[in-house]
């Protein structure tokens, strides 16, 4: 296992980018290990030398092996997770689980508005299409929602609670557990959208006792794209037939039967055929994120994200982000005037963060994910360069006009 302070200089070789910019935006897209390219060289070569028997020999299997490996990040048994395209596809596959659920019994679908957009646009469609009612709980400005006024809103008449483990733009950390308890007495199922949690803080989807948990390795687990992860509580798994599906979720899918029948794995959840190059890079990421451990990196989160809000304390900036270690995911938001400027000029610096923008009552914030790779110092140049930027003027060379960020 690697030590974060004793091996940080070996750990940092690990990822090219680190040489050449302040990479503060894990939060986002995590860096890319060296060893990815070697794991997509094997890609290649499996494919030249074997042509369609990668397929047999490694290929079709790759999936589930994937998904074993993240299991085992997250609480998960053996072929209990899916490795899907995103997330938002993955609560497609999920929600069609209840395509075929009896009619104006439960038909009620619980989120808030602090939940992806993407997910909220999935979710919103399907409710229209099915007929179903979405209620969204409000934040009101607030970087997070009191769990009660979740709790309070979950009846028999609710069909999923579906809703973020840590929240995109805050770092908030839900209280799933009392979500769940709550949906599990009432009968909801639980679809919980933890994409900003495991590389960050502790996950065992067992303990928070939830029916449906999504995540992906695109960001804290250094993946790359293309890997998001379902994870279905087993005891569901048999009973379930997603509506979205395809050939990979057949029992015997070399037959090309006309009629479908699912698999009893985790394979049960795919369609059709995987980005194979995606999951060899998922791989890549895996194999670092397990020998360094996640109570390891949490540490490490924790006091710098620390260091982040006391910095910007010191400045008067503003913070959309709670204080407390147990609230608190692996990002910062930070308020200051002239956000996006700045965080143009930043780049330009080599200072990698991203902006979001704000909303009803939020601030215009530039969210600072560090990881197990950042050091200390690095944060320091951040809030040094930002300073430099306001204090020079620096930031008015850059447009206010948003188009594509990051």
């Amino acid at each position: 296992m690697w030590d974060l302070n004793r091996d940080l200089d070996s750990i940092r070789n690990e990822f090219p980018i680190l040489a050449r910019s302040v990479y503060l935006i894990s939060n986002s897209l995590g860096a890319v290990p060296r060893q990815a390219l070697e794991v997509l060289k094997k890609y290649y070569q499996l494919w030249a030398e074997d042509g369609v028997g990668a397929w047999e020999k490694e290929w079709w299997d790759l999936s589930r092996r994937v998904g074993n490996q993240v299991a085992s990040l997250i609480g998960a048994g053996k072929d209990e997770v899916t490795m899907m395209t995103n997330a938002t596809v993955s609560h497609w596959v999920a929600l069609s689980t209840m395509f075929s659920s009896p009619k104006n019994k439960r038909n009620k679908i619980i989120m808030t508005d602090h939940d992806f957009p993407s997910i909220l646009y999935a979710v919103s469609k399907i409710a229209q299409c099915m007929g179903w009612e979405l209620e969204v709980i409000k934040s009101h400005g607030q970087p997070g929602i009191d769990v009660n006024d979740i709790v309070k809103n979950i009846d028999e008449k609710t069909l999923f609670v579906a809703t973020s483990h840590v929240y995109f733009k805050s770092a908030y950390v839900q209280d799933i557990s009392q979500i769940a308890a709550r949906a599990r007495q009432m009968g909801a199922l639980t679809l919980i959208d933890g994409y900003h949690a495991p590389g960050t803080l502790p996950v065992d989807v067992k303990q928070l006792d939830v029916d449906f948990y999504i995540g992906g390795c695109l960001k804290w687990l250094c993946g790359g794209p293309g890997n998001a992860f379902l994870y279905v509580r087993p005891e569901l798994t048999s009973n379930l037939k997603p509506q979205l599906t395809g050939w990979f979720a057949h029992q015997h899918p070399f037959l090309f039967a006309q009629k479908m029948e699912y698999v009893q794995s985790s394979y049960r959840f795919m369609s059709g055929t995987p980005p194979v190059p995606c999951l060899y890079t998922a791989l890549a990421g895996l194999h670092i994120i397990k020998k360094i451990g996640i109570s390891q990196m949490r540490q490490k989160s924790l006091h710098q994200t620390e260091m982040i809000i006391n910095k910007a304390r010191e400045r008067g900036f503003s913070l959309f982000t709670p204080e407390e270690n147990n609230l608190r995911g692996g990002a910062v938001s930070v308020g200051f005037p002239h956000t996006f400027p700045v965080k143009q000029a930043l780049e330009k610096r080599g200072i990698k963060v991203d902006f979001r923008k704000g909303g009803d009552k939020e601030p215009d914030v530039i969210r600072v994910g560090p990881h197990f790779y950042t050091r200390d110092e690095e944060i320091e140049t951040l809030f040094r360069e930002i300073d430099a930027i306001l204090a020079s003027g620096e930031y008015k060379k850059f447009s206010q006009e948003i188009k594509k960020i990051t």
